[in-house]
């Protein structure tokens, strides 16, 4: 049978602080210009990115993925009585599909077209320094998370693996509120670059491009 889900008395003896392995990744950018304005514009309302009343000419998206799994080992602390203890945390954060999506009505070579394009290549780019700058952060918050999870008493043998899956559910449980914040941290970051005063200057840029070519 399983015991709680936080150690008995008789595990917390053998508590221990599990090794953190942490990686990351930005994933790979892709760049797509199969959608038009109307579908980049539901896209991004979807996303919460297009405010009612605007229209999208080009959009930059990513997903902000953790993954949480844990190498345990039990061992026998009696008759019939088991701690299963966390030997190491596996921690991936980091983006899945990056991508930058540019409506299929622009032209490339035009100046609206290169201004989209660096728009949202900036967006890109500040999610990879986002990122970058939050991950030593994060890990230190991750490394203090899985130091205050005991280990798990069973006494079956054949639940071993049951409890791994409960470790790893504390775990990804308790890091999920990191995760979070760096959504936001993420969001905060882009809204500096889409303001009116943004846009107008690009709009700019490009009306005094071709008034003078």
């Amino acid at each position: 049978m399983m015991g709680k889900a936080w150690a008995e008395d008789e595990c917390s003896a053998y508590k221990v602080m599990p090794e953190l392995h942490f990686t990351s990744s930005y994933g790979k950018l892709v760049y797509d210009k199969s959608k038009s304005y109307d579908e980049l514009t539901k896209l991004g309302k979807e996303y919460g990115i297009v405010e009612q009343g605007l229209f999208a000419s080009g959009l930059a998206l990513v997903e902000v993925v953790y993954q949480v799994s844990v190498d345990s080992y039990r061992r026998k602390i009696g008759l019939g009585k088991y701690c299963v203890i966390p030997a190491r945390v596996n921690l991936f954060v980091g983006y899945s599909n990056p991508v930058i999506l540019i409506a299929k009505e622009l032209k490339e070579d035009t100046c609206e077209y290169n201004v989209v394009l660096r728009h949202e290549q900036t967006h890109q780019q500040i999610n990879v320094s986002t990122l970058r700058y939050f991950l030593p952060k994060l890990k230190t918050a991750a490394v203090s998370i899985i130091n205050n999870v005991d280990p798990i008493l069973i006494t079956r043998k054949n639940d071993s693996e049951e409890a791994t899956q409960m470790l790893t559910d504390i775990y990804a449980r308790q890091l999920e509120p990191l995760i979070n914040f760096l959504k936001k941290e993420v969001l905060k970051e882009q809204s500096k670059l889409d303001n009116q005063t943004n846009y107008q200057h690009e709009g700019e840029l490009c009306r005094y491009y071709n008034a003078t070519h």
